[in-house]
């Protein structure tokens, strides 16, 4: 085993890890890439080098934090890492290394949850709401005490109707911003191995700029529209919750299209980055969703290949 290997993630993973509670803004955005030096350790030096960082992670950050962080870190970065790393040494394609790192943590909380609501006998959509409806009732007396009146009155105007609807998009909108963290962590995993492609297997996928979702995955899409026009809530809300993990889908392809363009445009790396984050930060992110969505049809970087008849 390379103990040295080991070493050098662990302190990374940790670093990273704590300074998502320490450093304001910043450190909650540093923090969400700690599966990368566990992935990289991982797929550079084997999966006995990449389970025990992580376990040496769960160990420091235990004696540092409690079992609640070292939870955390293990059943939330631990499993992405595990999935991403996993992925990559099977040289899977790009949407399943993704899927497979953001799923299985997803996988586990709800087995765990599962079993939690059994055990005590309530409904996992009374607990959410009522913790929404705990969570906007303190915020509105913190914001009293601090004298902001105004954030006050915008807080407590959450309706009944809004934290009935958005307890019901949970579930996409968990598994979305899930899939959307294990795709950052896999895109810079990969963009540091590329750097240095001796030092770990190359998995052979096209890059980013050339990737597109499975076009058959635009059934998907179709039957989200289509529940969301039915005029019945169960089938609208699950129309709804379709509709926002397809969102990320197209909004991926779309992004990797306005890739392909800044890469032909000749921009450096980071003012690709700096530009298609500020894209998506905007409304203009409805745009590249269009726009992955018209790339089905219209292929506007030609990387599909030709029909094969039959």
């Amino acid at each position: 085993m390379n103990i040295r290997a080991v070493f050098y993630a662990t302190v990374q993973a940790v670093g990273l890890y704590a300074a998502g509670f320490i450093i304001p803004l910043l450190g909650q955005v540093l923090g969400l890439f700690t599966p990368v030096p566990l992935i990289l350790t991982s797929v550079r030096y084997g999966r006995k080098e990449g389970l025990s960082a992580l376990g040496a992670s769960c160990v420091l950050v235990l004696a540092l934090g409690g079992w609640q962080a070292a939870a955390i870190l293990l059943f939330s970065f631990g499993l992405m890492s595990i999935g991403i790393s996993e992925g990559m040494h099977r040289k899977m394609s790009h949407e399943r290394v993704v899927l497979l790192g953001g799923l299985l943590p997803i996988a586990v909380l709800v087995a765990i949850v599962v079993f939690y609501f059994i055990q005590v006998g309530k409904s996992p959509m009374a607990a959410v709401e009522e913790y929404l409806r705990e969570s906007i009732t303190a915020a509105a007396a913190a914001y009293t005490r601090m004298g902001l009146k105004d954030m006050a009155a915008m807080v407590t105007s959450v309706t009944d109707d809004f934290i009935y609807y958005l307890t019901r998009l949970i579930p996409a909108i968990t598994i979305a911003t899930t899939v959307i963290q294990a795709a950052c962590c896999y895109g810079v995993a990969r963009a540091i191995i590329a750097r240095k492609p001796e030092s770990a297997s190359v998995d052979g996928q096209p890059p980013f700029a050339a990737w597109h979702a499975p076009d058959v995955w635009v059934w998907g899409l179709i039957a989200a529209l289509t529940l969301i026009v039915i005029p019945n809530e169960l089938p609208r809300l699950a129309g709804w919750n379709l509709a926002i993990l397809f969102s990320v889908v197209y909004m991926a392809q779309g992004a990797a299209i306005v890739e392909h363009y800044l890469q032909k445009a000749h921009l450096k790396t980071f003012m690709r980055g700096l530009i298609i984050t500020l894209i998506l930060a905007m409304p203009s992110i409805v745009f590249v969703i269009a726009l992955g969505v018209v790339d089905i049809w219209a292929d506007v970087r030609k990387v599909r290949g030709p029909v094969q008849k039959a």
